[in-house]
């Protein structure tokens, strides 16, 4: 009747089940909104209850090789050897795994026909993003999803499931415009002679970007009073990815996702105004030749960049002369998943019976464990509280 892995309808079968959100994304604090589809052909089906489940969790496992000292045993004077020990961690932090009955149907049986439940429920404020990443010996992921469920009580049928995740972006609280800063430089040579002064000027056009977007940096540098060569202006991505584990050990990968470079400028020269230097940084993993994994900020994973410009000065004293540039924080936002974006075919002569909507509040009685062999507990409070109409939505 419904296909975990499917598109939309099984057109195969007489009957459907699926769900989908208005959005493909959400930003953590907003309400999502989306609706459950039902299709029941052949008669009747011996279920009562539309069931929505809502998990949302960030995950981490890693292992890592190290050499230790060991003694060996029976030698004398004692002589030691190196072996290789492999120490394995995880974590995981739960922010939903809910089971909400959003309609009971009366009569103990879904009749046939066509059905639409609407439901919203408003996103926790400080949910971190969507995010996946994985090499060898390490995965970590924070992923969302809804799921329509209607559970069989006659074993030779099975569960009835639908599943679609969706992304959550974490809110863009500073300012997306352009950020800048300046600095006056008075380098010095070698024997701290004085070589003159430099005036640098770096803006970039924003401070969040969607993975594969070009920044802009405009650099403006007045060298005229000084002695100093420019040879180069580099802009650079940077990323770190930090994992920490249950026992609180945690996992450091700090990397530059890519470069650009343009030509500076010689003792005497400026360049301001309309003769400033632009530079254009793609805003991609130039190693690896892939999309940038999003900015998140959560309890187990934490991902985040920073863009940088900076300018090389030759023939200066390094220990007197501070190096030009500037170093910011980005947020790298999620794209939306391409699943979503396929065409949905509803079954013939759709013209389903729509619900009232339901708003889900996410009480501790509906959450549910998964249980061994992959079945899935129904939370503890299988007859939603104060249920006086089981012919109207449960608002829970």
């Amino acid at each position: 009747m419904g296909n975990q892995n499917g598109q939309g309808f099984d057109h195969s079968k007489q009957s459907g089940l699926y769900i989908r959100t208005e959005k493909p994304f959400y930003f953590a604090g907003e309400e999502v909104k989306g609706n459950i589809y039902l299709n029941v052909g052949g008669g009747a089906f011996p279920s009562s209850t539309i069931y929505l489940k809502v998990k949302g969790s960030e995950k981490a496992k890693w292992s890592e090789t190290k050499t230790v000292w060991e003694t060996i045993p029976g030698t004398n004077p004692p002589q030691r050897q190196s072996k290789q020990v492999t120490e394995h961690y995880d974590n995981e932090n739960e922010f939903y795994q809910h089971k909400i009955p959003v309609y009971i149907f009366q009569q103990g049986m879904i009749p046939q026909g066509q059905y639409t439940f609407p439901f919203g429920f408003k996103l926790k404020e400080n949910l971190p993003g969507s995010f996946e990443y994985s090499e060898k010996d390490l995965e970590c992921r924070i992923r969302y999803s809804v799921k329509a469920e209607i559970d069989s009580p006659n074993k030779s049928l099975d569960k009835i499931k639908y599943k679609q995740e969706f992304l959550v972006r974490e809110p863009i609280k500073e300012i997306v415009n352009q950020t800048e800063g300046q600095q006056v430089l008075q380098p010095t040579s070698c024997c701290c002679i004085p070589l003159g002064t430099i005036f640098f000027k770096f803006q970039f056009d924003k401070t969040a970007y969607q993975p594969g977007d070009i920044a802009q940096l405009q650099v403006e540098i007045d060298n005229s009073q000084s002695k100093v060569a420019i040879p180069t202006i580099t802009g650079r991505l940077t990323n770190t990815l930090r994992i920490v584990s249950k026992q609180g050990h945690f996992r450091l990968i700090h990397r530059v996702c890519g470069n650009s470079m343009i030509p500076g400028l010689q003792p005497g020269q400026s360049a301001m105004n309309e003769q400033r230097k632009n530079m254009t940084l793609t805003l991609m993993d130039q190693h690896k030749h892939k999309p940038l994994d999003p900015t998140t900020n959560g309890k187990v994973v934490m991902n985040n960049y920073q863009l940088s410009a900076t300018g090389e000065l030759d023939g200066i004293c390094l220990c007197c002369t501070q190096t030009p540039g500037i170093e910011f924080p980005i947020r790298i936002v999620a794209k939306p998943l391409p699943s979503y974006d396929q065409p949905v075919v509803a079954p013939s002569g759709w013209n389903p019976q729509v619900m009232n909507p339901v708003s889900v509040q996410f009480d501790d009685s509906y959450k549910y464990q998964p249980a061994t062999g992959g079945v899935l507990l129904p939370a503890q409070n299988q007859n939603p509280q104060g249920y006086q109409n089981p012919n109207q939505p449960y608002y829970g």
